[in-house]
């Protein structure tokens, strides 16, 4: 596994002055194939415990079985460079709405916040390197430039009119590819929220240049303060990171790429 790129970014909350801020660090890696035989050959599950192998194996596909082992194992290795305990001890507990969490017998408090996305030829997990704030919440979502939907149809059953008006005011050719960049940003929002496909996506609306969310309907308590990144991810992906931060929070942001398999040890 090799380490192409690395980027940091960080934006302040609300605040009264520069001693007022706490800074909280988050990683995100994505992890992408290396070469045209990535994701299709031998994948090392070594990382993953029984219950997360017994799930790879039921993908009919190859290149979905890897960018599964490839999502478990970078959040596994991840927790193991940050957090200090062994990839394996790690253990996870699921909330009402689905979302996966640090389960509290592995003894670390606050646990670290996590969140991971998979698509055809692209794993990413997001970590808090920090011990996060009660109110921090994040979600990530990424998807592939291969996929083909009906994007005005899609609209009109899960966009806001703004975004729907949007789309199908772009000329056919750039309409698919942005809606894919809209749609994973209206997914992060989702995951941050902690609802997931639960939520009303047509209570909220994006724009993606520059990236941002508008709440018009009942949606839970979303906070004082959102920030949404995206980014292209050569040769074929979008991916998107949604930030609901409380007053006083400056989050430091570290973006880094890795090519290859699914990791085998800590990174």
């Amino acid at each position: 596994m090799t380490d192409a790129t690395a980027t940091t970014v960080a934006k302040d909350s609300q605040a009264t002055g520069p001693s007022a801020l706490e800074t909280v660090r988050i990683a995100l890696h994505t992890l992408i194939p290396d070469g045209e035989k990535g994701g299709t050959g031998w994948i090392d599950m070594g990382l993953l415990d029984t219950a997360e192998r017994e799930r790879a194996a039921r993908f009919v596909f190859t290149r979905d079985r890897w960018s599964y082992t490839a999502a478990h194992s970078l959040l596994r290795a991840m927790l193991a460079q940050f957090h200090g305990l062994p990839p394996l001890a790690w253990r996870f507990r699921t909330q009402p709405h689905g979302r996966p969490e640090i389960d509290p017998a592995c003894g670390i408090a606050p646990a670290p916040r996590f969140n991971i996305t998979h698509t055809h030829g692209l794993a990413a997990c997001a970590l808090t390197v920090d011990a996060p704030p009660a109110d921090l919440e994040f979600g990530v979502d990424a998807e592939c430039l291969e996929r083909s939907p009906d994007a005005l149809a899609l609209a009109e059953r899960f966009c806001s009119a703004r975004e729907a008006a949007w789309l199908g005011s772009l000329p056919p050719e750039a309409r698919q590819g942005e809606f894919l960049r809209l749609w994973t940003l209206k997914e992060a929002v989702a995951k941050a929220t902690g609802l997931g496909l639960h939520l009303d996506f047509r209570a909220f609306d994006c724009s993606v240049n520059p990236p941002h969310v508008r709440f018009a309907g009942p949606v839970p308590d979303t906070g004082p303060d959102w920030e949404l990144h995206h980014w292209f991810v050569p040769p074929r992906h979008w991916l998107s990171l949604a930030v609901r931060r409380p007053p006083g929070i400056r989050i430091e942001l570290t973006l880094r790429h890795l090519r290859g398999m699914p990791p085998s040890q800590p990174i």
